[in-house]
């Protein structure tokens, strides 16, 4: 089957559905005559009358019903094709992401992994930064962020950012384990900045405002962390995404395992604004949600 013959389909299949060769000929962009003449040449083709025609109407012939039901079958057929191939070429090529290298590091290679062998013909890109780029003028696909969500389809949350209490285990043989929360008064806290307003229900009162002994101070959680799993002093309030490894492996041991605190900021997505983003992008965006969702992790 060639283009022309495909086109003749189209022009028959519109003037089944307008019932007119008028009508059919202004939906297609056609001229009247050419409408005519090549549904002439397809009856001629196939030797059968596909419509009746008189001065006011057109009406298949039972030729021309059979043969609409094979030609929307092939239509369908060659339009589902062009669908997926034009789908196959939009799952080519480069991502760019930028994400804040504790989540990345922590989170994303076993992903990542996991999304090239399923997707080996697009490739990714990573960029860690403390500043927050804007994705259209440094040329980003997408943005993993951890801030408040904003309404609309460019923004989805990956995961709500849950704050735990953990320490050292020696910290905890020096000083005993405490028992309530109240007794956090008597400890070094340690907390990133942007969760310092993070708020303690129970004790009304911030993060920032449990302790006024803070020995070690940094706008790094992960390296807080690490500071605590090498037996660091005090007690450390971190996203459970950032410390649930040490914690499995016993590095670092979580209190007041009943408590969590959410933090106003959750893990996002961010796509930029503007124009609807490729397929690839789409579909890494999607596996990302199907991997990263609010029950999967944060559940201890």
């Amino acid at each position: 089957m060639n283009i022309e013959s495909i086109l003749d389909l189209e022009l028959f299949e519109a003037v089944c559905v307008e019932g007119n060769f008028a009508k059919a000929a202004r939906k297609t962009g056609s001229s009247l005559p050419t409408i005519s003449k090549r549904i002439s040449r397809l009856e001629r083709a196939l030797k059968v009358t596909l419509f009746e025609r008189t001065t006011r109407t057109i009406r298949l012939t039972e030729a021309g019903n059979r043969f609409r039901l094979r030609a929307e079958r092939i239509l369908t057929e060659l339009r589902a094709a062009e669908k997926e191939t034009v789908f196959e070429k939009e799952l080519k090529g480069k991502i760019r992401i930028t994400a804040p290298a504790p989540f990345a590091t922590r989170i994303l290679p076993p992903l990542f992994a996991e999304f090239r062998n399923q997707n080996p013909e697009i490739q990714l890109e990573v960029v860690f930064g403390n500043e927050k780029f804007n994705l259209i003028e440094d040329r980003f696909d997408l943005g993993i962020r951890i801030m408040k969500p904003i309404r609309g389809e460019r923004c989805r949350v990956l995961l709500p950012n849950r704050i735990i209490a953990v320490t050292s285990p020696n910290y905890l043989e020096k000083v005993g384990t405490p028992s309530r929360l109240s007794d956090l008064a008597k400890h070094s806290i340690l907390f990133v900045d942007e969760q310092s307003n993070v708020r303690i229900p129970e004790l009304k009162k911030t993060i920032s405002e449990l302790s006024g002994d803070r020995g070690i101070r940094s706008n790094n959680g992960s390296f807080l962390a690490e500071f605590i799993a090498r037996g660091g002093s005090g007690i450390l309030f971190r996203s459970i995404w950032d410390v649930e490894e040490q914690i499995e492996s016993g590095k670092i041991k979580r209190i007041f395992p009943n408590h969590h605190w959410q933090s106003e900021a959750s893990v996002c997505l961010l796509f930029p604004s503007g124009e609807k983003p490729p397929k690839r992008v789409l579909r890494f965006g999607e596996f990302l949600e199907s991997k990263i969702f609010p029950g999967k992790r944060g559940g201890f």
